[in-house]
């Protein structure tokens, strides 16, 4: 019997049932990657100033108004909540380019209350219809949850109060509007969250795969790393093992959002990774890292992390190259895609976003021939010795411009590249 003639001889609900199962396959094989921002409720306070009139949404495909938070009582806080003009214009934007808006929820150092409203149920289901009316009211397309533990260990009781509020915010929110969650990369906070629950409940889960180094760390390392460079200490924790442990979890690899710093941290008193620094590091922005003077650039090319350094300093970033070759990993693997914090961070004052114009190429466009010419699978790397303050020249195929926001051919500037240790 050929397939034709068995499809051919099935009852019809069988036949129905086995379309809506191709139709469903389909349309997950061909669901595009997600490309979410997180907007700043005090962008337009930023240099140069971003309010949301400036915001490219159609490089979108989700932005996220961040924060709201919740008071002792249930109620409401924050800049949108008082005001919501400008969330409103956002949303009338971004709609009209076809990108979603999110609510995002709590924020680091907005969180003190949740643990006192989601453990009691009566100021739980009071919190979750004001945002469920909110978000109706304001036609906003879902919420996310970033509820950002504040001590380690974590209570049992605030495990136990997260998971009651997202299985109520489910239940609460019509069907069309997505619920999402920004979550620690690795098991240090990451175990205090139950897997099964958040599978449940989301539509995606957003790993924030940045902050892995800073001023609490030992040494100076690499703040989001794509590989784990097992060779040396210039790593801790990085993208690759962010998936490989939440995958031994149960998180499906569609479920799964990565997290873009457009931000980084120069540490004081070294000039490379993986070493002792005098403790302070201080967090910039994408801009303002390109404009620290007598910089020199540099590239891992085991971690494919670049970075930066002075006589006494070691700052570790992202650049259009590097966030390019995270997003061309993204879609290799079909993982769901990419968030970034923030997306003002990376406007120049021509307001060009060179780190967003990178990411939207490859994630959104799929484009690896785009303008700026980054080509993600043939990148190729020759690798240089970087040995304190001084380099050798490298010439990879496509040279990164820090100051051009752009890639140039070989021979056309200096850039410094770091010797792979394994």
């Amino acid at each position: 019997m050929t397939k034709a003639s068995f499809f051919m001889r099935r009852p019809m609900k069988l036949k129905i049932f086995i379309l809506a199962l191709a139709l469903a396959s389909l349309t997950i094989a061909s669901a595009s990657p997600i490309l979410a921002g997180y907007y700043p409720d005090w962008g337009k306070w930023e240099t140069p100033k971003y309010p949301v009139d400036k915001v490219p949404y159609s490089k979108f495909t989700h932005v996220f108004w961040s924060f709201i938070s919740p008071n002792a009582d249930g109620s409401l806080r924050g800049d949108a909540a008082d005001d919501p003009s400008e969330l409103d214009e956002m949303v009338k934007l971004a709609h009209e380019a076809g990108t979603k808006v999110i609510l995002s929820l709590g924020g680091a150092g907005l969180c003190e209350n949740f643990a006192t409203v989601a453990g009691d149920d009566a100021l739980r289901t009071k919190f979750v219809a004001n945002l469920v009316e909110y978000a109706q009211v304001h036609n906003l397309d879902g919420l996310d949850m970033d509820w950002e533990y504040s001590e380690v260990p974590v209570p049992e009781a605030d495990t136990i109060a997260y998971n009651k509020l997202l299985r109520d915010l489910r239940e609460a929110l019509p069907k069309e509007k997505s619920l999402s969650a920004a979550l620690p990369c690795s098991p240090y906070y990451g175990k205090y969250f139950t897997v099964s629950v958040l599978v449940e409940t989301l539509d995606w889960l957003g790993f924030m795969t940045y902050d892995i180094t800073g001023d609490w760390d030992d040494k100076a390392r690499f703040d989001s790393p794509l590989y784990p460079n097992t060779g040396s200490d210039y790593t801790t924790w990085s993208w690759k093992e962010t998936a490989e442990h939440w995958e031994k979890l149960g998180v499906p690899a569609n479920k799964m959002v990565f997290g873009v710093p457009f931000f980084g941290f120069q540490f004081e008193g070294t000039n490379a990774p993986g070493t002792a620094f005098n403790g302070k590091a201080t967090y910039m922005d994408y801009k303002e890292i390109l404009r620290i003077e007598g910089q020199q650039f540099a590239f891992d090319s085991v971690s494919m992390e670049p970075y930066a350094f002075t006589e006494t300093t070691f700052t570790t970033f992202e650049t259009p190259q590097s966030v390019a070759i995270k997003a061309g990993w993204i879609l290799e693997n079909k993982y769901a895609g990419a968030m970034i914090w923030d997306i003002s961070q990376d406007v120049m004052d021509d307001y060009k976003q060179p780190l967003l114009d990178s990411l939207y190429a490859i994630l959104l466009k799929q484009d690896s021939g785009n303008p700026q010419g980054i080509n993600v699978r043939n990148a190729r790397y020759e690798k240089a010795k970087h040995t304190g303050a001084t380099a050798k020249r490298a010439h990879p195929a496509y040279i990164y411009d820090a100051l051009g926001h752009g890639f140039l051919r070989n021979g056309a500037r200096k850039i410094y590249f770091e010797k792979a240790t394994k």
